[in-house]
């Protein structure tokens, strides 16, 4: 596994593996649109990419990318609100979001899968911090399997799984981001970003400091319609 200092030394070298090793096909589905005779969603990808990170740094993050904080800092606030929202307030500040609201809602929504997992994981930490069972899950089977193959929307992380682990002699929240699909150009970035608050919320109402985050994607690409923009 890779290991990395900062979200930024990451994404640079993420961004050269997928122009050097990425594998080129034709995706057939983008969210719930299809896509199959679409050649700028030509597709290189990695299958099975993961790495660590020390120590994020996530402003720094943020301002070299350009990233848009406002954004970030709403659709955090919903995520961990416990309100199950669908659609929120957040999504407004951000148009990539535009073309998936029908009828007035979301297939889903982050909000609404979190719900109070984040509560559950601080009390079950609380009483048992070495625990192999806090996870905050986002991918529904009961849900999600049957609108598999592209005409509605699923969630591309899976789900959140929270470690405490001595480092020295001091505990660390240690954490787990496992994602079935992401998109290097328009989510990466945030989506990593968003994956290090949940872990440094927790780790804060446990009293304790925020260790490792391990990225785990079955899928990591680019499309072809972004290409110039990330290489």
């Amino acid at each position: 596994m890779r290991i990395f200092k900062t979200f930024l030394e990451c994404h640079k070298e993420v961004e050269r593996e997928l122009r050097h090793s990425g594998v080129i096909y034709q995706s057939e589905s983008y969210q719930d649109k299809d896509i199959k005779d679409n050649t700028e969603f030509l597709t290189k990808e990695l299958i099975g990419y993961s790495f660590l990170v020390r120590d994020p740094q996530i402003d720094d993050y943020i301002n070299e990318l350009a990233l848009d904080r406002q954004w970030i800092d709403a659709e955090f606030e919903e995520r961990i609100s416990g309100l199950k929202l669908n659609p929120g307030e957040a999504y407004k500040l951000r148009s990539v979001w535009d073309e998936f609201i029908h009828d007035g809602k979301f297939a889903y929504t982050y909000s609404e899968r979190i719900g109070d997992q984040v509560k559950d994981v601080i009390r079950l930490l609380s009483e048992n911090k070495s625990s192999r069972h806090a996870m905050i899950f986002i991918y529904q089977p009961e849900i999600d399997n049957p609108r598999r193959g592209g005409k509605i929307r699923i969630p591309c992380s899976i789900y959140y799984n929270f470690f405490i682990r001595k480092e020295g002699e001091q505990d660390k929240l240690n954490m787990i981001y496992n994602i079935r699909s992401n998109d290097f150009a328009t989510h990466f970035p945030y989506d990593l970003i968003l994956a290090r608050m949940l872990q440094e919320y927790i780790a804060q109402e446990l009293a304790i400091p925020t260790g490792d985050l391990i990225y785990q994607s079955c899928s990591l690409h680019v499309f072809k319609k972004d290409y110039e923009e990330v290489f």
